[in-house]
């Protein structure tokens, strides 16, 4: 089944700094996209395209800033993107490295498709598929990205041929653009798109690194077909779980405490996504029981692993997630 599309939390994170300044207005960019600082801090966390699509629209308004995309560019600090930008700049040359953003993007952002598009003289970096909740501004930061780190990363000026975006804007924001870009800038264009000619393209880059670029791709290899198998909540709920197990302290409460939430909120966000904090327990428990039955743990050990007052509670359980005992299934995984 294809699982719904899903946005690391790496893309909010520079919003929310931009407004660490102003304490109230973070906290009603929390409050409006129903996000938490403490979702924010887990680096595997996902969110809904709708939540960057509000996080955005609520951002610039609390900021008063039409051109946050393009100060949030200047203020970004090398590494932000993690592996995906590592790969990017390891790359030989600038079309190589705009190669590996087309096809890594996935792992931060599976909801928008971008690709280069030839034309004869000049290549565009374009977005395919936009987002089922599509977020503008996301756009103007990833162009003025590409744009401020491929300055830093050739010995020759950078010359983009145009930039358009599919949305509208003020002709003040424009010019403003066209003065960033050094180009062309086109807004209500018919895509979103970055345009370069091939010798741009062809450009070295000066933090080319083959045998980095050989680490790192197997890596970023393996988070782009690990993809994203559950909604975005649910995935972070799981991982909460788990942690929380070691410390007996698995309760919904406690798990919405860790998420920065109540647990009446996390049920519902649950429920939007069509899970449910008992079930989702059970799973990872009877997981996890399993596991420690095969590794040949004490039924008293598995009990208090798996945050159980006794082992007759565990027992108890165990038969009704699997319809039979710890004991039967001890025997089975060691094959008597």
């Amino acid at each position: 089944m294809k699982h719904a599309a899903s946005v690391s939390v790496v893309l909010v994170r520079p919003l929310a700094l931009a407004l660490h300044g102003a304490p109230a207005a973070l906290a009603e960019l929390f409050a409006e996209t129903d996000l938490t600082p403490q979702m924010l801090a887990d680096a595997d966390a996902r969110i809904s395209p709708a939540q960057l699509c509000v996080a955005w629209a609520a951002a610039i308004r609390l900021s008063g800033d039409p051109m946050l995309a393009l100060r949030i560019a200047d203020a970004t600090p090398q590494g932000a993107f993690g592996i995906v930008e590592y790969v990017c700049r390891s790359a030989p040359t600038v079309r190589d490295a705009l190669t590996q953003w087309c096809r890594y993007l996935r792992i931060l952002d599976d909801a928008v498709e971008v690709g280069l598009v030839d034309s004869g003289a000049h290549t565009a970096l374009r977005v395919i598929t936009e987002s089922e909740a599509p977020a503008p501004a996301s756009h103007e930061l990833c162009f003025a990205l590409v744009a401020r780190h491929a300055r830093a990363m050739i010995d020759s000026d950078l010359e983009i041929h145009e930039v358009s975006f599919s949305h509208h804007a003020s002709g003040a924001l424009a010019a403003r653009y066209r003065t960033f870009f050094a180009a062309p800038v086109r807004f209500g264009a018919p895509h979103t798109e970055m345009v370069f000619s091939q010798a741009t393209l062809a450009s070295r880059l000066v933090t080319a690194d083959a045998s980095l670029l050989a680490i790192l791709r197997p890596s970023a290899e393996e988070q782009l077909g690990r993809g994203a198998v559950a909604a975005p909540l649910t995935d972070q709920v799981r991982r909460a779980i788990r942690e929380a197990l070691r410390d007996d302290d698995a309760q919904l409460d406690a798990i919405a405490k860790r998420l920065g939430m109540t647990g009446r909120s996390l049920q519902r966000r649950l429920k939007d996504e069509g899970a449910v904090f008992q079930t989702l327990r059970d799973e990872i428990r009877k997981g996890l029981a399993d596991r420690y039955l095969g590794q040949g743990m004490s039924f008293a050990e598995i009990s208090f692993l798996l945050g159980f007052s006794e082992p007759s509670a565990f027992f108890r359980a165990f038969k009704r997630w699997t319809g039979v005992t710890p004991f039967e299934r001890k025997l089975e995984l060691s094959g008597a």
